[in-house]
């Protein structure tokens, strides 16, 4: 079996890690190459969801539209010029907490 592309060094001799990525202000591009799915992230987002400990270059969550996680490949980029006000980029929304009801004899 072939060593998963998260454990493949791009960074010779250092290891780039999640909080490091952050500081550069780098964006994570996660790309499932079974079903093509795309998503750019904020490397400061991510950081406050996943350990900063973390390599940059693991995938941070599963592929949403397939749920397959051994053909994600995760690069990450300084964001360019013309990124600004053109590239969508997937950020933490709000926390919605749903009402649930049951049914229940009257007395229980």
């Amino acid at each position: 079996m072939p060593t998963p592309p998260w454990k493949q060094s791009h960074y010779p001799g250092k290891r780039h890690r999640l909080r490091d990525a952050a500081a550069e202000g780098q964006l994570v591009i996660v790309r499932c190459n079974l079903c093509r799915r795309t998503a750019t992230y904020l490397a400061t987002d991510l950081v406050a969801l996943l350990d900063p400990e973390r390599d940059a270059l693991r995938p941070p969550f599963r592929c949403s539209k397939c749920g397959n996680e051994q053909f994600i490949r995760v690069s990450v980029r300084v964001p360019y010029a013309g990124d600004w006000g053109h590239l969508q980029v997937r950020r933490p929304g709000p926390v919605r907490v749903i009402q649930t009801w049951r049914t229940v004899r009257l007395g229980d």
